[in-house]
């Protein structure tokens, strides 16, 4: 007997395991993993959806169920898939339904759909009403089985349950078994489809017809000429080519001589790029001993890692493209990874510009039916390269032979949502499996990265030299101190602001970073020094200019910005700190007249908003492009000589081991976009804390130095490379609640794991952000060496939870997280 081994598609921990099912003798040639059924599920029998994990042969000990119904026709997910997903499962603490629905777009997800109907071997439809049946119904059934008496094929739910009584009601009719529910389901997208026209005759006929005098108008022969050159043709596209109006074609139909048809057609994103036909650039020494080093371990047949380190504008792109190239040449597949959607249109214009057609796009913020035919063009063999954020390392792309992973450092790689997977893992995991070459490429790499790079784990790649011999950006620093003592409270230095107009003047484009959104960082009372905070979460509320609102970027709270003082009813309320907005509201009313964009959350939220932006200022429609971080990430904008960093130490003001990284990593890749033309570039620096090491080894791009500083500093506090971090959070609308359960909850980690060598656990301590939507949030930090030990503890810890009984709280776990 072939039996399946299902997993439901929505289930909790405790019911998250693979449950046997037999297959129907009429469906097995359906039968496959990957695939979605319909199946019987608990002792009542209720209907729920699954996918099947693995087929075997056997005779079960046991009563088994049979699937109900086969939901695909084919596969939706391949063996590599279900492998990885059975991966993930225990490494990111989650079920098979949250790591599968990562795989696949969400145009697949099924609607339920419910149909009532008369029960016709109950209900005698023949003079309902005179029947003792129908007199037995109160008023408001007896409407419902007049609505249903109507219709042949039955009604949908939301035309029968109105309210409240009506759902009773229909739950005694099917008591009574006077009507039957049944349940449909329906994919949330299909493929686009649009009218269309083809031939009804062949061209013989129609040549007959012409020959005998029976075509008169030379528009029919035209459409006649066009549809048996393309067989089949989109209406508007046809009265657009064979420059007829409709008429013509329903005359036509009318003849027999063409019909109507759908024609199935593509939602294309990337019809709006442009793109720039690929030039072969001559390689610099650097590049040509990367590619020499890169391209031998592409054809090992096992996973190879390699650390590509370049400077900034040191051309590791065309490096990229000439490894994809090799990879196509052998007929093989390739992913490629940005950590910013404003980066996608860049990218995907220069690699489609290479590699034409092959090429697809996967990010949030295609639409919905956009995402189901980039996944389908994947899934159906049709693409060779795909291009994306970090949801794109799941593209179903057959025959993997490399993944390359840009801007490798970035903490956007880290999903922050269940599943709490990290690209860079996922990536590791599918190039494992293929046999492949994984290529992480940084000029700022991550200090763990580099520490394996170092200790021969992976290959280290360097490229010290930009093309065209052009130097680095030259950098300045501005010590925001003395701008203070001599008076200028501007969040612009003189330095910086000379630059500035300089730059326009010159018709030269710059760059202004600044690590905020919004308008103000804080509403501040000067008498009483009260400051205006989420009443759901302990954060300031950040204001935006526009309706003059404060917004908690957490839980998305909105107030307007009062007129007095809410603590003492003062007036002397006033916005301290400067935002992206207020920042840009400054530079246009400068009398230089700048020309300004802004690119942040706010201002990229609509479709295609990054592009919109990228391509203005490329096009010169601005002088100053201003923004956060998405502003100083992989951008090469030729026409940029000037960078401006605002307030470039205020990433070091965190309790978190990575801050010295993160500022030296945002001030060396903004400084970085600087001076990639045939122009050289230069860069002004502001800050406070101007003899930080993480500041002073950025303004020279000097790596390896600030690297032997952090690498000292990590090994002194125990913190990654040399251990695994695992957060336990255990949060309540009870504070004391959350804090007993936590307390708890270690007591019974420590019963079994205090005793292991290594095992380092924290206090209790209150989460960085105590309060959110209500929520006190207590946590605790454990270090384990052990990659596979700390996974192992932070799953027995899921499963001692829910024993614990404490109604009212909830437990958030992950390891090695974004923020500490």
């Amino acid at each position: 007997m072939l039996l399946a081994s299902v997993a439901l598609s929505n289930a909790n921990r405790s019911f998250d395991k693979l449950y046997t099912y037999k297959i129907p003798i009429s469906e097995l040639e359906k039968a496959a993993p990957g695939v979605r059924v319909l199946i019987p599920f608990g002792p009542k029998n209720s209907t729920r959806i699954g996918w099947i994990i693995e087929l075997k042969e056997g005779e079960p000990q046991f009563e088994v169920k049979e699937i109900s119904r086969f939901l695909d026709d084919a596969p939706l997910l391949n063996d590599e898939m279900i492998k990885l997903a059975k991966w993930m499962k225990t490494r990111y603490f989650s079920n098979w339904g949250d790591c599968i629905r990562l795989m696949v777009p969400s145009g697949m997800n099924l609607k339920k759909n419910i149909i009532y109907k008369i029960n016709k071997k109950v209900v005698n439809e023949d003079n309902i009403e005179k029947s003792k049946i129908y007199s037995s119904l109160s008023k408001s059934q007896q409407v419902i089985i007049d609505k249903l008496t109507k219709s042949n094929d039955g009604l949908p739910e939301k035309e029968i349950i109105t309210d409240e009584e009506a759902g009773n009601d229909v739950i005694n009719l099917l008591e009574k078994a006077f009507i039957i529910k049944k349940e449909t389901y329906s994919q949330a997208i299909n493929q686009k489809t649009v009218k269309a026209v083809v031939p009804s005759i062949s061209k013989e006929e129609f040549d007959s017809l012409s020959d005998a005098g029976k075509v008169r108008s030379i528009n029919f022969i035209r459409i006649m000429e066009i549809l048996y050159v393309e067989e089949i043709c989109a209406l508007q596209d046809l009265l657009l080519i064979a420059g007829v109006n409709q008429s013509t074609v329903r005359n036509m139909v009318k003849k027999g001589w063409v019909s109507y048809c759908e024609m199935e057609i593509e939602r294309d994103p990337l019809e709006k790029i442009e793109f720039v036909p690929h030039k072969q650039v001559e390689f610099t020494e650097d590049q040509k001993n990367a590619l020499d080093e890169a391209i031998p371990l592409l054809n090992r047949g096992e996973l190879q890692e390699a650390l590509l380190h370049g400077v900034t504008g040191s051309g590791k792109t065309e490096v990229y493209i000439r490894i994809i190239e090799e990879v196509l040449k052998n007929n093989k597949t390739a992913i490629f990874l940005v950590p910013e959607i404003s980066l996608t249109p860049q990218m995907t214009s220069q690699f489609v510009g290479k590699f034409g057609d092959k090429v697809a796009v996967q990010h949030s913020r295609l639409s919905p039916g956009e995402r189901y035919d980039q996944w389908c063009k994947i899934r159906n063999g049709e693409i060779d390269v795909v291009v994306g954020v970090r949801s794109a390392i799941f593209a179903p792309l057959k025959n993997l032979g490399v993944i390359i992973i840009d801007e490798e450092h970035e903490h956007t790689y880290k999903s922050e949502i269940t599943p709490k997977y990290d690209a860079r893992h996922i990536a590791r995991a599918r190039c494992n499996i293929n046999g492949c070459l994984l290529l992480l490429g940084s000029a700022t790499p991550s200090v763990e990265t580099y520490y394996r790079a170092l200790n021969n784990k992976i290959r280290l790649l360097t490229m010290k030299t930009r093309p065209n011999t052009m130097p680095l950006p030259q950098t300045f620093l501005v010590d925001l101190r003395e701008e203070l003592k001599a008076g200028n409270r501007s969040v612009f230095s003189r330095r910086l602001m000379e630059e500035l107009v300089d730059n326009k003047n010159k018709g030269e484009q710059s760059i202004l970073f600044l690590n905020r959104r919004g308008y103000a960082s804080v509403i501040l009372c000067r008498d009483c020094g009260y400051t205006i905070k989420c009443p759901h979460c302990s954060v300031s509320l950040t204001v935006h200019s526009h309706e003059r609102r404060m917004i908690c970027h957490y839980c998305g709270y909105t107030e307007l910005i009062p007129r007095k003082c809410p603590g003492c009813q003062g007036y002397s309320i006033k916005e301290f700190g400067a935002g992206t907005q207020k920042t840009e509201e400054e530079l246009r009313n400068h009398e230089a007249g700048f020309r300004v964009l802004r690119m942040d959350m706010d201002t990229t939220s609509g479709k295609n908003g990054h592009q919109k932006i990228i391509d203005a200022f490329r096009n010169k429609e601005a002088d100053i492009l201003t923004g956060t971080q998405m502003v100083a990430k992989g951008h090469d904008f030729p026409e940029v000589t000037l960078v401006g960093i605002i307030s470039a130490d205020s990433t070091l003001f965190s309790s978190d081991y990575r801050a010295s990284e993160r500022t030296f990593q945002l001030i060396t890749q903004a400084t970085g976009r600087a001076g990639r033309g045939e122009k050289p570039g230069r860069a002004i620096v502001q800050a406070y804390n101007v003899d930080d090491y993480a500041i002073q080894t950025a303004l020279t791009q000097n790596y390896e130095e600030f690297y032997e500083k952090e690498i000292t500093m990590r090994m002194k506090l125990m913190v990654p490379p040399f251990c695994h971090i695992g957060s336990i959070v255990v949060s309540a609308e009870d504070e004391k609640l959350a804090l007993r359960t936590l307390e708890r909850l270690k007591n019974e980690i420590f019963k079994k794991y205090g005793r292991i060598p290594g095992v380092e656990c924290s206090d209790i301590m209150p989460a960085p952000i105590f309060i959110v939507r209500n929520r006190a949030r207590w946590r605790i930090i454990i270090k384990l060496a052990s990659i596979n030990t700390l996974v192992q503890l932070i799953n027995e810890t899921l499963d001692i939870f829910p024993k614990l009984k404490a109604k009212g709280a909830y437990l958030s776990v992950d390891i090695d997280p974004v923020g500490l």
